[in-house]
């Protein structure tokens, strides 16, 4: 009977023979020598691999060997060793070394090979293969060898096989969505989206495969979680096809309904909320636009202001860091204001806020109540917040645009 050696890269490494039940991982030992060497002699297998090779790739550009030569023998009888373990009663037929190159001696069935077989024939003919791409999925627990990020070549073979497995989910999840099979659909996306929570073309099609689905809550509820990540990891806002989506789906069920006081009723927020109304960046644009239009007739006058978070050297936080003291600005501060002003989250590390109000000395005192509060915390008390106020123009009156009038820079 044909040899056959099992490898598994993504997530992990290991090895493993079919139907033995015996399993080797890089947990199990301490040596990352032995592993890289296994690693590397697993993923370019097909035509067998040289010393020089192996020894660039295991001591790389300024790492020292005083016999590397000497060291890959020690390590290849490791190898054959750990390789016994699996069953194979002779290590010395299952890793070959003739005339200056290894070689596997039992066929080696890599993972990575049939992502790479599965995406090609779900191109090919979607609706044969996708059975076999749903079973292989939900294997794919990681990125191509993510214990040797360190080593050099690793990285374009992971980023090569994590925009694979991306790719071959966005597709099959679509494919299954044509097929009305959407609770499927979403468990792929769903995946996809937690191993990789910055692909937005994932994330985008997870919102709308939970809207088909009926589950409109739970796509907008998803897409706070996105922005929010977005924010606090990479300080940029989603993408405009996100907040496109977002918008469309949050507008009222467009439905019939022909009791009014049914539509009051779900108006309301659902429990009374303390401080400023919290919103989204696109959210915050509209209520913007619809507050200056009403200014024009109204004479109401709106302070807008900008808080910037800063260390005390005027650098921005790191983004951890960022995130937690942006978190802190929004209990501590943010919930003592009034309940008629309106704040979003613009980037990383400011926030945008509508304080309906008469003056810019009655802004001021507004913002006083609540920062007083934030410097009063633990976070609080090792930043400053930068304030700039600037009147919201009525609508009718764009063309002339006043100068910012600041607060005097940091404030706490």
């Amino acid at each position: 009977m044909e040899q056959v050696l099992c490898v598994t890269f993504f997530g992990g490494f290991s090895l493993s023979c079919p139907g033995g039940g015996k399993v080797i991982s890089e947990q199990e030992r301490a040596s990352q020598r032995l592993w890289s060497f296994l690693e590397y002699l697993c993923a370019f297998h097909q035509n067998g691999v040289g010393q020089e090779e192996l020894i660039a790739a295991l001591w790389e550009e300024g790492e020292e060997a005083a016999d590397p030569v000497g060291a890959l023998k020690t390590t290849l009888h490791r190898a054959r060793a750990i390789l016994k373990e699996l069953g194979f009663p002779d290590g010395k037929q299952v890793l070959l070394y003739r005339r200056g190159r290894y070689f596997w001696g039992p066929e080696l069935r890599t993972d990575a090979e049939e992502l790479e077989e599965l995406y090609a024939a779900f191109s090919a003919a979607p609706d044969r293969t996708l059975p076999a791409v749903l079973e292989f999925l939900p294997r794919y627990q990681g990125d191509f060898l993510p214990n040797a990020a360190g080593a050099s070549w690793t990285l374009p073979l992971r980023t090569y096989y994590h925009t694979r497995y991306l790719r071959l989910s966005h597709s099959a999840a679509n494919r299954l969505w044509e097929l009305g099979r959407l609770d499927e659909a979403i468990g792929v996306c769903r995946q996809a989206a937690t191993l990789d929570p910055y692909d937005e073309r994932c994330q985008l099609l997870l919102m709308r495969l939970l809207h088909a689905s009926g589950a409109t809550q739970t796509a907008l509820q998803h897409y706070s979680q996105v922005s929010k990540l977005c924010m606090d990891q990479l300080g940029v806002a989603p993408s405009p096809e996100l907040v496109a989506f977002y918008q469309e789906i949050a507008r009222i069920d467009a439905s019939v309904e022909l009791d009014l006081r049914i539509i009051r009723r779900r108006l309301l927020e659902e429990e009374p909320v303390e401080g400023a109304f919290i919103c989204e960046y696109a959210v915050f644009r509209d209520i913007y636009r619809l507050m200056a239009r009403g200014m024009y007739r109204s004479g109401r006058v709106v302070q807008m202001c900008l808080l910037t978070i800063l260390e005390r050297d005027g650098n921005y936080p790191e983004a951890r860091r960022s995130a937690a003291v942006m978190a802190e600005l929004e209990r501590s501060c943010l919930s003592r204001l009034r309940s008629e002003d309106v704040a979003a989250r613009l980037n990383a590390n400011q926030y945008l806020l509508l304080l309906p109000t008469a003056s810019y000395e009655n802004a001021e005192r507004v913002l006083r109540r609540g920062l007083d509060a934030f410097k009063n915390t633990l976070l609080g008390r090792t930043v400053a917040v930068r304030t700039s106020l600037l009147p919201v123009l009525p609508s009718r009156e764009m063309s002339s645009q006043p100068e910012w009038r600041e607060s005097g820079g940091a404030v706490t």
